[in-house]
């Protein structure tokens, strides 16, 4: 799916970086860009989500964050995103989507550009 999303295949990583840019509703989570680089091409960076949902939603709040990961999984999953890829969208490329008992992980390429947030990524 690299290809396919735009990217080089690094054939022989030196060097990944990861940094942590954002949390996720009550601490629900985290959102990662990892940077690969290897020795013929420069860094390429992609962006983890992994979500790490309560085995029991005890309150309304939860349950409704629960069911918005549960939506943006579907999207990336489904090919709600290769779509509005292919109609000329501007929408992160799905590269893996895993399901892992109460949590789940999506990679994703990373969209170029600058929060509008004044403090950035640092929010």
């Amino acid at each position: 799916k690299f290809v396919e999303a735009g990217l080089q295949v690094i054939s022989d990583i030196s060097d990944v970086k990861v940094k942590e840019i954002a949390s996720l509703w009550a601490g629900m989570g985290s959102v990662y860009c990892i940077t690969a680089a290897g020795a013929k091409i420069k860094p390429q960076s992609i962006v983890a989500k992994r979500v790490q949902l309560p085995a029991r939603c005890d309150s309304i709040g939860d349950q409704r964050k629960k069911d918005s990961y549960d939506v943006e999984t579907a999207f990336y999953q489904k090919g709600h995103a290769q779509r509005l890829i292919s109609a000329g969208c501007m929408v992160p490329f799905p590269l893996h989507v895993e399901h892992r008992g109460e949590g789940v992980t999506i990679c994703m390429t990373k969209l170029e550009g600058h929060s509008s947030h004044p403090q950035g990524y640092e929010a």
